[in-house]
C-alpha cells in the first residue's frame, strides 16, 4: 500500500512540473508579440520617405518652351522640261528648268490643334531678268502656299475647323484638286469644316476666288471694280466597306456679275474603293475602280446651264514573278452643240489636277471630250516601276472647241466637223532609292488627229522631264 501511495505521489509531482512549465510557456507565448512595440516600432520611421520624395521634385524637368515642339520641314524639286511643237504648233519650242521649294512650320497644342505655315518658292532656272535680284519688275517668285489655323473640335463638336490658306483636294481631283503637279500649285483662301469617323468624312468648305471692291494694295491686275468670285462646297465619303465608299458633293461657283448671271452649280456623286490615305486602294485588294459623274446647272452670261460628265478608272493587279497592273480609264464631258440656243453645255471642270488623267502630254481638259485609255504597269522592285500609257482624245462635238489644259479655247472653226484630236503613248519610269528622295523620268508623244490636220496643224507633239524631288 505504501508502495502505491509512492508511485501516484511521482505521478502527481510530474503532472504538476508538465502543467506549470506548460503555463509558463503559454504566458511567454501571450508576450511574444509585445517585444517589438518597445524599442524597434521607433526604427520604422517615414522619415526616409519623405526625405526621398524631396530630391524627386528637385529632379522634376522644366516645362518645354514652345518653340521646342515645332516641326520643320519641307521639300525641294528640280524638274527639267522639253516642249517640241507644243500645241501641234513645230513653232513652238521649249526648254527650261523648273524649281519648287517648300518650307514648313507646324505648331501642335495639347488639344491636337495645329497652326500651319508653308513658304513656297516658285522659279524657273535664270527666268528673272537679271536671275539675281528682281527688286526692278513686278515678278514674285516667293509666297505661301498654305497657312492655317486647325482647330480640333471647334466649339465643342465633332466638326475640326481649318481655317486660312489651304489645299483642297477632293476624290480623283477632277473637279477640287491641290495641283501640286505644276510648279506654283493651287491654294485656296478660306474655312473648312471636317467631321471625320468609321462610318462618314464630311467635308464643307467656302473660300474667295476672287474679292469685290478690295483694290488688292492698289494692284493694277486687281481693279477696284472687277467682279468677286466664291467657290463653296460639300463633299460627304460614306464608308459602307473599306472596298466600297460611295462619294456625294455639291459645288457652287457663284460670281457677282450684272443681275447675277454667272452661277455655276455642281451636283455628283462618286462609287469607288480608293479608301486608303492617299486616294490609293487597299494593298490587299487586287481590283481598283473609281466612277464619278457630274451635272451642272445655273446661268452663265444669261444662258441656262445644261451640261454633264462622267470618268472611270479601273485596274487589276497580279503577279506573274514579277507584280504588274492592267488599268484602263474613260472620260466623256458634253460640249455645247448650239451656241445660239439659249443653252451652255460645255461642262466646267472647276479646279482640277488632270495631269495623271488623261496622260501626262496636258493637251486637254475635260470640256467638250470624249477620250480613253489603257495602261500597263510594272512594278520591279517595290521602289521601281516602269508604266505605260496610250490615250485617246476627241471632240465629244464638233460645234464646239478644243480645249487646252488650262481650259483656254481654240476656235471651232479651224477644226471644221472633225471630232478625232490626237493619240498619245507615254513612258513613266518611277524610282526611290531613299525615303527621302524620289525620281521620276517621262516622255510623251500626241500624234495629231484629223481635226489638227484639217487645221493644218504642223508638228507631233513630243513632251519629256525628268523630275527629282528631296523632302525631309
Amino acid at each position: 500500500m505504501m508502495k502505491a501511495k509512492t508511485n501516484f505521489r511521482w505521478i502527481f509531482a510530474v503532472l504538476t512540473t508538465v502543467c506549470v512549465t506548460g503555463a509558463a510557456n503559454a504566458q511567454l507565448r501571450r508576450k511574444k508579440p509585445v517585444e517589438p512595440k518597445v524599442v524597434k516600432a521607433p526604427a520604422v520611421v517615414a522619415a526616409p520617405q519623405v526625405a526621398a520624395a524631396k530630391p524627386a521634385e528637385a529632379e522634376k524637368p522644366p516645362e518645354p518652351k514652345w518653340y521646342e515642339s515645332v516641326k520643320i520641314s519641307g521639300m525641294i524639286r528640280v524638274r527639267p522640261e522639253v516642249k517640241e511643237n507644243f500645241a501641234f504648233d513645230d513653232s513652238q519650242r521649249y526648254n527650261f528648268v523648273g524649281q519648287k521649294l517648300w518650307l514648313t512650320a507646324e505648331k501642335e497644342f495639347s488639344d491636337k490643334s495645329k497652326l500651319v505655315i508653308t513658304l513656297q518658292d516658285v522659279r524657273v532656272w535664270g527666268g528673272q531678268n537679271p536671275t539675281i535680284t528682281d527688286t526692278n519688275t513686278l515678278q514674285r517668285a516667293t509666297d505661301i502656299r498654305e497657312g492655317y489655323l486647325l482647330l480640333k473640335n471647334f466649339l465643342w463638336s465633332p466638326f475640326d475647323l481649318k481655317v486660312g490658306r489651304q489645299k483642297i483636294a477632293l476624290g480623283e481631283e477632277m473637279l477640287i484638286g491641290a495641283l501640286d503637279w505644276a510648279n506654283v500649285g493651287r491654294s485656296f483662301d478660306g474655312a473648312r469644316l471636317t467631321w471625320d469617323n468609321n462610318h462618314n468624312s464630311l467635308q464643307i468648305f467656302s473660300t474667295i476666288i476672287q474679292e469685290n471692291n478690295s483694290n488688292d494694295l492698289n494692284n493694277a491686275n486687281s481693279p477696284k471694280n472687277s467682279p468677286g468670285m466664291y467657290l463653296s462646297g460639300l463633299y460627304d465619303s460614306l464608308k459602307l466597306h473599306r472596298g466600297f465608299w460611295i462619294d456625294g458633293f455639291v459645288f457652287a461657283r457663284n460670281q457677282d456679275a450684272s443681275i447675277h448671271s454667272n452661277q455655276l452649280y455642281t451636283y455628283g456623286a462618286r462609287m469607288h474603293n480608293r479608301t486608303d490615305p492617299g486616294n490609293k486602294t487597299p494593298k490587299d485588294i487586287w481590283f481598283d475602280y473609281s466612277i464619278e459623274g457630274a451635272y451642272q446647272g445655273g446661268q452663265k452670261a444669261g444662258q441656262e446651264i445644261a451640261a454633264y460628265a462622267a470618268v472611270g478608272f479601273i485596274g487589276v493587279k497580279f503577279n506573274l514573278s514579277i507584280p504588274m497592273r492592267f488599268g484602263g480609264q474613260g472620260a466623256y464631258a458634253s460640249g455645247d452643240t448650239d451656241a445660239t440656243d439659249g443653252k451652255y453645255q460645255t461642262f466646267d471642270p472647276l479646279y482640277p489636277t488632270p495631269h495623271y488623267q488623261f496622260g501626262i502630254a496636258d493637251m486637254t481638259s475635260l470640256r467638250n471630250l470624249t477620250g480613253g485609255g489603257v495602261d500597263y504597269t510594272l512594278w520591279f522592285t517595290p521602289d521601281f516601276s516602269l508604266k505605260m500609257e496610250v490615250w485617246y482624245a476627241m471632240r465629244s462635238t464638233g460645234a464646239d472647241s478644243w480645249y487646252a489644259i488650262g481650259g483656254t479655247a481654240n476656235a471651232s472653226t479651224a477644226l471644221g466637223g472633225e471630232r478625232e484630236l490626237y493619240k498619245e503613248a507615254d513612258v513613266t519610269i518611277n524610282y526611290k532609292p531613299r525615303d527621302f528622295l524620289t525620281f521620276q523620268a517621262g516622255y510623251a508623244y500626241a500624234m495629231r488627229g484629223a481635226a489638227m490636220n484639217l487645221a493644218n496643224k504642223t508638228g507631233d507633239y513630243q513632251f519629256g522631264y525628268f523630275m527629282s524631288a528631296f523632302t525631309f
